[in-house]
């Protein structure tokens, strides 16, 4: 691996990958929101049309530090932002958000709104999209965060983006909006005009790992921001580690990238060949994305059946074998319900794991006939869903 400025520390290559702030046309990311609401009034307040008033607290990240003051009316499309959040709506500046109405206003967009997160107890930029709506007594939203954190490296002579994405921690520890926590982007350089999103199945991000194992080599992953009380200035720090190394084989075709993670290490390799070396283990239920004539599908673990968990041991006399990859199948399940007959559509690959397509044309679903004998007695298409 190579990257300009590279450090070595106790014989083993350590890199740091300087990340500069980038903001984009299209969401990498959703965060969902709460509103707290509230009654009283807050400080200086805007004068507000008559009309439905939602008044209260916008919830990021489950951080009382990151709580955010609003007022919505609804029936102007207007929502008003308590930006530096002290509760007070006379010492904010650019603070009033529109968005065009449609016949039903209960649920409305507001966009290109910069706000200031605490992260780790720094204040960092983020743009986003606030979609909020109001049935009822509820009110909720959610947040499409429009930035992140990215970088360039280079492993084994190929250029590639690196990028840390925010994200909600729930888990153990401090909880709120986390860079450390967040999630890795890790794609080639070429691809880096490319829009992508942490939940969009390409597979670009995984949840930054503690350790990864990537083109040959494992590599422990720390976020370094800098001293407390300076400028935030991030860097991916990748610190080469050894590691005993054992064989899988894949039994499938055509993938693209495999994510394997394990408890001690997550593997992701990207156009494996059959065999392949992997830091011995145990590793759990993978995701993976397979490419073929410039058409993609994936599978996330969670639809893997049945669940998959692969040791992998060194020396070895035979590899461990985890079925995964295409060819991918057209696959159609019947089962009576009274008098109806109920059919489900599936694309099945290896081990019939189930897949979805990438990019999928709901214009065109799916056909199918029903024959008896050599006479067809029914057809149709099958619903998305």
């Amino acid at each position: 691996m190579v990257f300009a400025g590279q450090a070595f520390a106790s014989g083993a290559a350590e890199a740091r990958v300087p990340l500069s702030y980038q903001e984009t046309g299209y969401p990498v990311t959703s965060w969902s929101l709460s509103i707290t609401p509230q009654t009283s009034a807050f400080k200086r307040e805007p004068s507000v049309p008559p009309g439905h008033l939602v008044r209260g607290v916008l919830n990021l990240g489950g951080d009382t530090n990151n709580a955010l003051p609003l007022l919505w009316q609804r029936d102007q499309g207007k929502l008003y932002l308590d930006l530096n959040r002290n509760r007070d709506f006379g010492d904010d500046s650019n603070n009033v958000f529109s968005t065009e109405l449609a016949r039903e206003s209960s649920f409305q967009t507001f966009t290109n709104i910069h706000l200031t997160v605490n992260v780790g107890g720094r204040s960092l930029p983020v743009l986003a999209d606030i979609e909020l709506w109001n049935f009822g007594l509820g009110n909720g939203g959610s947040l499409a965060v429009r930035s992140f954190w990215t970088g360039k490296a280079a492993f084994q002579g190929q250029d590639w983006q690196v990028g840390l994405v925010p994200a909600v921690w729930t888990g153990t520890g401090d909880k709120g909006i986390s860079l450390e926590k967040g999630h890795l982007l890790l794609r080639p350089w070429d691809r880096q005009s490319q829009a992508f999103n942490t939940s969009g199945g390409s597979l670009e991000t995984v949840t930054k790992p503690a350790e990864l194992f990537f083109e040959g080599q494992t590599y422990q992953l720390n976020l370094n921001s800098g001293p407390a009380n300076g400028e935030f200035k991030p860097e991916l720090v990748f610190s080469e580690q050894a590691a005993v190394l054992g064989e899988l084989k894949l039994t499938g075709k055509y993938i693209k990238r495999l994510v394997l993670p394990g408890d001690n290490c997550e593997v992701l390799l990207d156009r494996p060949a059959e065999t392949v070396k992997i830091p011995v283990g145990t590793y759990r239920t993978p995701s993976v994305v397979l490419e073929q004539g410039g058409q993609e599908a994936y599978v996330q673990n969670t639809f893997f059946a049945p669940a998959k968990q692969v040791v992998i041991v060194a020396g070895a006399k035979a590899p461990a074998v985890l079925e995964v990859g295409g060819p991918l199948t057209n696959s159609v399940t019947a089962a009576r319900k009274g008098k109806s007959l109920d059919l489900n559509y599936r694309i099945l690959g290896a081990g019939g794991n189930v897949y979805q397509m990438m990019v999928q044309d709901r214009s065109k679903p799916p056909q199918f006939a029903v024959y008896k004998g050599a006479k067809q007695i029914a057809s149709g298409g099958f619903e998305f869903g």
